[in-house]
């Protein structure tokens, strides 16, 4: 059986670790997956929120440069 699991604090998350941890010797194996799509993926929905805003006419534009200094 697997269970995947998404904690959004990263204290509890290190506790449940040290947690399974003990289970090592019963045949737990733990797989820790990184999280930085997330950042990828939060940030394409920052893009996403802003050119909606902009063709409703609530957000003006930014300076072509500022936005090739954030890539």
């Amino acid at each position: 059986m697997q269970i995947a699991v998404n904690f959004q604090n990263e204290t509890i998350a290190q506790k449940v670790l040290w947690m399974l941890e003990h289970f090592k010797n019963d045949g737990v194996e733990v797989v820790k997956l990184d999280n930085t799509n997330d950042d990828i993926i939060n940030n394409f929905k920052d893009g996403l929120k802003e050119i909606s805003l902009l063709k409703q006419g609530k957000l003006t534009s930014r300076p072509v440069q500022e936005f090739l200094n954030e890539l």
